[in-house]
């Protein structure tokens, strides 16, 4: 789980994660793993229905901003929102360790590549589609040339669907059983 409390600051958007100046795409496929729930500002009064979210784990005198969880008994890796990109890589990695098979770090590799080949199918569509519009324009629907790109158009598609095929199978990390004491309360 990622349980995320929002500030003043940070309120409405995803800044206590996300960098404003570096690539987030490595971050928000591993947010993809986990559960997140979004508590507001004033969670941290005792007043607050979801109070013991928080209160329910030592996190010494300061709330954190947000922290991860294997499982309810485990224990928490919390962030204050200023964390490095790497710091909050390290411990989504160990976290996922916890509870999925394959390593999510090896998966994460193999998605970003997918997700370039996503944008180089995408660019080359695009590309055709501009050829295809001046060719029927100026050789006429029916010409082999048009008919020839849309073929090609075709194969992209086909293409795509194999990309996405992939991406399904890289997504999954297999999840391991609930830990004993976590299966025993959840029966």
């Amino acid at each position: 789980m990622l349980i995320l409390r929002e500030c003043q600051a940070c309120e409405g958007s995803d800044s206590a994660l996300l960098s404003r100046s570096l690539k987030n795409d490595k971050t928000m496929l591993l947010t993809k793993w986990f559960r997140t729930v979004k508590l507001p500002a004033h969670v941290g009064e005792r007043s607050h229905p979801f109070h013991n979210v928080f209160a329910g784990y030592d996190f010494g005198k300061k709330v954190p901003h947000f922290f991860l969880l294997a499982d309810k008994d485990a224990k928490p890796v919390s962030f204050s929102g200023v964390q490095t990109q790497s710091d909050l890589w390290k411990a989504m990695y160990g976290v996922l360790e916890q509870r999925y098979a394959k390593s999510a770090e090896r998966q994460v590799r193999k998605w970003l590549m997918l997700l370039d080949r996503y944008d180089t199918i995408e660019g080359r569509r695009v590309q055709l589609m501009e050829d295809l519009l001046l060719v029927r324009a100026t050789s006429g629907p029916d010409s082999s040339k048009a008919k020839k790109l849309a073929g090609k158009l075709t194969e992209l598609d086909e293409e795509w669907v194999a990309v996405e095929a992939e991406e399904e199978k890289v997504s999954d990390l297999g999840l391991l059983d609930a830990p004993t004491k976590l299966a025993a309360a959840v029966k």
